[in-house]
């Protein structure tokens, strides 16, 4: 008896969907088309983002003007440039050293001090720097 219902029932909706055969292709059109949008926000997105990044191409003589401000904002956009999707300047009374914090594409995290002495081409490490512990100066 319930397998009797069950093909009637069955019956009954194939006999809609012939008499309203606009509505699954009405349904399936807009899919498409919420598909289509998304790959092409997708794509546009990932083309913009190419272009900013390219764009983030900084010579000695440019990051030897900058204000320092400017100069960790800079080193924030290179780090997320390069993969660090969460670099953050947290510079500013009480950062304990950390300019740029960020984590990388292989989970390790980066405490990043920004101070120099001079011009970049002859930067020498301050005392700043190795009072950090657990930091690195690069050489």
């Amino acid at each position: 008896m319930g397998g009797a219902a069950a093909l009637a029932f069955a019956a009954a909706v194939v006999d809609w969907l012939l008499t309203h055969w606009w509505v699954p292709a009405a349904v399936g059109a807009c899919a498409v088309a919420a598909v289509a949008a998304r790959l092409h926000r997708a794509r546009q997105r990932a083309r913009w983002e190419a272009v900013r990044a390219q764009g983030l191409r900084y010579g000695l003589p440019r990051l030897d003007a900058l204000h320092h401000s400017r100069f960790e904002d800079a080193v924030r956009d290179l780090m997320r440039r390069d993969g660090c999707a969460d670099a953050v300047r947290v510079g500013g009374g009480g950062d304990l050293g950390a300019d740029v914090k960020a984590t990388d594409p292989f989970r390790r995290r980066w405490s990043v001090n920004c101070t120099s002495v001079g011009s970049l081409s002859g930067t020498t490490p301050t005392p700043k720097e190795s009072h950090c512990p657990g930091t690195y100066t690069a050489s």
